[in-house]
């Protein structure tokens, strides 16, 4: 009697510990998915993203030119977010540094045109977040 009542005792302190890991683990994805799209919520209203640009009709050069800028703007950040030495608020500062250095480096490739185009875009994305 003992042995199943230890047994019984065993296997719901399992299903508990199980049970528990579980909702954490589900608790900490949920968390990083509101992240995800907070982000793109507000990377949309930035401006210069993928669709904004594909809407632009690049030529093959500039297409280039913005592919080496984004390329190097993301190996950047990546080597800032590896950096042990700099706080998070170093961090920030250093990756918000380096966006506006990029959309700046973007929109010295655009025509005239193609920053009016891509301005009218964003006037219109930012009336539908507002909404």
């Amino acid at each position: 009697m003992k042995k199943i009542l230890t047994l019984i005792v065993c296997v719901l302190l399992v299903a508990t510990a199980t049970n528990a890991q579980d909702s954490t683990r589900r608790a900490k994805e949920k968390t990083g998915t509101q992240n995800i799209d907070s982000t793109r919520k507000h990377l949309k209203n930035k401006g210069v993203t993928k669709s904004n640009l594909k809407e632009l009709d690049l030529n093959k050069d500039q297409q280039k030119q913005i592919d080496d800028i984004q390329a190097n703007a993301k190996q950047e950040r990546e080597k800032i977010n590896n950096d042990k030495t700099l706080t998070p608020e170093q961090k920030k500062e250093k990756i918000k540094a380096i966006k506006d250095e990029s959309k700046n480096k973007i929109n010295s490739v655009l025509t005239p045109e193609q920053k009016q185009k891509l301005k009218q875009k964003n006037t219109e994305e930012k009336k539908k977040t507002n909404s």
